[in-house]
């Protein structure tokens, strides 16, 4: 992740960032409990104590998504957290419509387990209080009641889990869209639809927003570009349908040896426009990769140029075949998040394949397609 994130934890191998956008949140919610008719200390801490278990709620419904996904063999890189909810990056979209509902679906229904868990919590206490809307604005007087804390979260995890059911793509009801209008349509059209419907609902967010609450206009605004990258990845998608590897073959391959040190890489790497080197050993085989990232990395920790490659290198390399198709190949740079694949047959190098040598050869393929 960027220096802007803050790892804050790493459940089951997925690390969970805070998006340095999140601390707007928690400056609002300090503001305007500050200049709030309410305003106390006690005030303070109770807002603040419901935005960290609404936090806590947020990550297990991302969590969600991503062991349902796991089920299906299907990683996940990482969960951001940001002002208007959590991000799980998986490596790929589900195959199949109805895997995609599954993992849709999983992370409102954390949200639902949730309720029922404080339920069950509320039971054993005994005193369950009576519930009225004054509980989520909390006054300030008198003693912080733990009670009230969970029936108060329970009805946010309720008001989560229906909003992410909103057919606003790529909301959670915007995937349950598109998995149920792929059992009719193709992939690429019911994508399309769903983001429509999205993009039509973040114009409502942000007109509501401008009249309401800003942070609306935050999530209009998230909604509308998340939609189209949606919609731009599912035609990317099937245009690759048809093609091979060797089809964005790239042969020409920035090259280092292991016995050159980073001073030759960080040479190379200002003299070219490459941002990424394969490095072979001394017969001349595929032995490791080096990224512009990780040549600034090996510097930032002090490592002198005179450094061996075999030392900073990434000796993970992935080996595919140039007739396995052009999309599994995508999905492995994304997966894997590698810089590029490696490309053997019969033992011999034929060269690389990246995911920018991949957009070109799309772009390339749309032009001849638009000419004709």
């Amino acid at each position: 992740m960027s220096r802007f994130t803050l790892r804050i934890a790493t459940i089951a191998g997925i690390p969970i960032y805070l998006h340095w956008s999140f601390w707007l949140l928690v400056l609002w919610i300090l503001l305007s409990a500050a200049f709030s008719p309410y305003a106390s200390m006690g005030f303070i801490v109770w807002r603040l104590a419901l935005i960290g278990g609404l936090v806590v709620s947020v990550i297990l419904h991302e969590l969600g998504h991503a062991f349902a996904a796991k089920a299906f063999g299907i990683p996940t890189r990482d969960i951001t957290m940001y002002p208007f909810g959590g991000v799980a990056s998986v490596a790929r979209i589900p195959d199949k419509p109805l895997q995609e509902l599954v993992v849709a679906l999983a992370g409102p229904l954390v949200n639902l387990l949730l309720i029922g868990l404080f339920s069950v919590v509320l039971l054993l206490i005994g005193e369950v209080p009576e519930w009225s809307a004054d509980a989520l604005i909390y006054t300030g007087e008198g003693m912080l009641s733990f009670q009230a804390w969970l029936v108060s979260l329970g009805v946010l995890n309720g008001v989560l889990a229906l909003f992410n059911l909103l057919p606003a793509f790529p909301m959670d009801g915007g995937r349950v869209l598109r998995a149920l209008l792929a059992t009719k349509l193709s992939y690429v059209r019911a994508t399309q639809v769903a983001a429509l419907i999205g993009q039509v609902f973040s114009v409502l967010f942000i007109l509501l927003g401008i009249y309401s609450n800003p942070f609306l206009i935050l999530i209009g605004f998230f909604v509308f570009v998340a939609a189209a990258q949606e919609r731009q990845h599912a035609e990317q998608r099937t245009a690759m349908q048809g093609f091979v590897v060797a089809n964005a073959l790239l042969r020409e391959v920035p090259l280092l040896s292991v016995n050159q040190t980073l001073d030759d890489a960080i040479r190379l790497l200002l003299d070219s426009q490459a941002r990424s080197f394969l490095i072979l050993d001394p017969l001349g085989m595929p032995a490791g990769s080096l990224s512009r990232e990780q040549i600034i990395e090996a510097l930032s920790e002090g490592r002198p140029r005179s450094t061996s490659l075999t030392q900073v290198m990434d000796a993970d390399l992935l080996m595919v075949s140039p007739n396995l198709p052009l999309h599994e190949a995508f999905h492995l740079l994304n997966e894997k998040h590698k810089p590029f694949l490696v490309v053997m047959q019969n033992g011999q190098l034929l060269g690389i394949v990246d995911a920018e040598n991949i957009a070109e050869f799309l772009l390339i393929r749309q032009a001849e397609e638009g000419a004709r």
